[in-house]
């Protein structure tokens, strides 16, 4: 019987939802993306053994970052689309990237 617990403990949890590993995903993507995603489309989802591998669109408003001390602030912002894809295992991201369209 504890065998049977142990066994339950050690099976990987997989995210039920692709919106889950979404939302896990989108720190990561925000990082590699360089800003604030706007919008995120998920076009292709698989399920592996241990996880969830998610793929898609996404657009990030890239900003300027902040000024030096005592320089004006512009507030340039820049559309960009990137392609992503994003592993989520045992309710962990494992990898994502963001690569930008030409």
């Amino acid at each position: 019987m504890i065998g049977l617990l142990f066994l339950l403990m050690a099976r990987p949890v997989v995210p039920e939802t692709r919106a889950h590993a979404l939302q896990l995903c989108r720190p990561r993507l925000e990082r590699s993306a360089g800003g604030q995603i706007q919008t995120i489309d998920v076009n292709s989802e698989r399920s592996t053994r241990t996880g969830l591998v998610i793929s898609g669109r996404l657009t990030a408003f890239i900003g300027m970052g902040t000024p030096a001390t005592g320089a004006a602030s512009t507030h340039h912002l820049i559309r960009a689309q990137f392609d992503y894809i994003c592993e989520v295992r045992s309710g962990r991201v494992v990898s994502a990237s963001a690569k930008p369209l030409e």
